[in-house]
């Protein structure tokens, strides 16, 4: 124990004599550090811990090409009425799913939280093979018009915000001035539309295309497996 102190005492002298020395070494060392915490990163989201979703390698996203728009890459975001033809119409692909971002409000009592919400097809998570950490995921009903407001919870905003309170699911939470249940959580791995909340957008075929607000302006991208 002894030779580790005279080490220490050896080593805190020469950084005292040699600071700029002293400084590169910091510095050196966290760049090492740094670069290969980023490559173990990579590597364990990319082939140690791949996307969680079921067949992830058959999801394609689906965009629009018109000869007279001559944007690169065609148009990826779609009105309320072209996704629901697509949905309804299409014999490629055996489910189709939308959704996109948009903040969301909560009244905690006392004032008011804005978190990072995504509007999404009930059917995206059954689609994608991705099940609630607790409680349940959307289901198909639950964008039906009239169904009740639920909503789902990420997992770093339940750890962080509520403290993996096991007994929020099932709460009511003001969403944007709605009494909304949160009917689950999500698991870590699942950051969908790099969403705090998750809720089921309400699709009307008549909405006019001024109106079309989840389509047109907030730019919904339409995602299928083919069959």
């Amino acid at each position: 124990m002894s030779i580790v102190f005279q080490d220490a005492r050896y080593g805190l002298r020469m950084v005292a004599k040699n600071p700029g020395f002293a400084a590169a070494a910091v510095i050196t060392l966290a760049l090492g550090i740094g670069a290969a915490t980023t490559i173990f990163s990579v590597i364990d989201n990319v082939l140690l811990e791949p996307f969680p979703y079921v067949d992830a390698q058959r999801i394609v996203m689906i965009t629009i090409h018109n000869d007279a728009d001559n944007r690169p890459g065609g148009r990826s975001f779609f009105r309320d009425d072209e996704f629901l033809d697509y949905a309804e119409q299409n014999h490629v692909f055996d489910a189709v799913i939308g959704g996109t971002g948009q903040d969301i409000l909560y009244f905690n009592g006392e004032g008011t939280e804005q978190f990072n919400g995504g509007y999404v097809t009930a059917n995206m998570f059954q689609v994608l093979g991705v099940p609630a950490l607790l409680g349940r995921t959307l289901m198909p009903d639950d964008d039906k018009p009239g169904a009740p407001p639920v909503f789902l919870m990420a997992y770093k905003l339940w750890a962080g915000r509520f403290s993996l309170d096991p007994k929020i699911v099932g709460s009511t939470f003001t969403l944007n001035g709605v009494p909304t249940t949160l009917v689950g959580i999500m698991p870590p791995r699942v950051t969908k539309l790099g969403s705090d909340l998750w809720i089921p957008v309400v699709l009307d075929r008549g909405r006019p295309v001024s109106q079309a607000r989840y389509f047109v302006r907030d730019r919904r991208h339409l995602v299928g497996r083919p069959e």
